[in-house]
């Protein structure tokens, strides 16, 4: 009797200490060579990097994968087993490059979240923090805040008791973008700190892609966004910097602004409150009909 008491409880801390194992996240430190990532059919895996990224993937699995990146994590998803490819990611701040070589099928994969460390992110880690914590800046929490609220899985979804979200003053398409290439609607507000962030969805109207940029380029298909958004704002941030065609499924990303007034009066567009007001009540009664 001894000896099988002994040997369910030794089966119970195998199961117990699998279990912790499984749960805990993998850490892989990037030494230039690729990073090897299986994904469990149907169930999502998290990979976190040391800054926020944007990818690329291939067209061979463009079908039988979804991917979202946001606040230096890639969320990324199989819809169908494939054989090992690779992609492309890259920090949007450091422009370091890391490739992943990824492959679905359905078994399981060993832990759900995986951490992609460098050698300079592993140094003076707690010096960092300390310094991150003394010089805070509300303009980046506001738009890393807003980022999770419109694109992180709920169960990530942190709350901020310093960041409250207001009602956005106008839902309707704004002339923010000059040129007439893409439509700007407001979406949604926060404000924190005596600042406001504000997301707003950004569409192509175009029949060709467009890369959206805040510096100069000699490319036909770049838009030079900080000459042409109207308004007085502290920062401007993109969710994707490259909009497909009119009618793809890429075709509309996210832009959040962030400012020291509300976003209207940063606008600097006189807009009719009042017009507003009944074109609003309108569309109310309209509906309510």
């Amino acid at each position: 009797m001894k000896t099988c008491f002994q040997w369910f409880c030794g089966v119970l801390l195998t199961v117990a200490a699998a279990t912790v194992i499984a749960d805990a996240p993998h850490r892989v430190l990037w030494d230039k060579r690729p990073i090897s990532i299986h994904l469990q059919v149907g169930h999502e895996r998290i990979i976190h990097f040391p800054d926020d990224v944007r990818y690329w993937l291939p067209d061979m699995v463009k079908r039988q994968v979804s991917a979202l990146a946001a606040n230096g994590v890639l969320y990324v998803r199989a819809t169908e087993s494939f054989p090992t490819t690779r992609i492309r990611v890259q920090g949007l701040n450091d422009q370091q490059v890391y490739l992943l070589d990824i492959t679905a099928s359905e078994a399981a994969a060993a832990s759900d979240e995986l951490i992609v460390m460098t050698k300079e992110s592993t140094r003076n880690r707690s010096k960092e923090v300390a310094k991150y914590k003394t010089t805070d800046d509300w303009r980046v929490r506001l738009t890393r805040y807003a980022a999770q609220q419109l694109y992180a899985p709920e169960r990530l979804v942190d709350g901020d008791s310093a960041i409250k979200r207001i009602p956005v003053e106008s839902k309707t398409s704004i002339p923010l973008i000059r040129g007439g290439l893409i439509e700007a609607v407001p979406i949604a507000s926060w404000q924190g700190h005596g600042l406001t962030v504000t997301a707003v969805r950004v569409r192509n109207l175009s029949r060709q892609s467009l890369q959206l940029q805040f510096d100069r380029s000699d490319s036909h298909q770049a838009l030079n966004l900080s000459y042409l958004v109207r308004g007085d704002w502290l920062t401007a941030t993109l969710q994707h910097d490259r909009l497909g065609e009119m009618g793809s499924e890429t075709d509309t990303t996210t832009l959040y602004l962030v400012s020291n007034r509300s976003f209207v009066e940063s606008l600097s567009l006189p807009i009719d409150n009042r017009a507003l007001q009944n074109r609003q009540t309108g569309k109310e009664e309209t509906q309510d009909g």
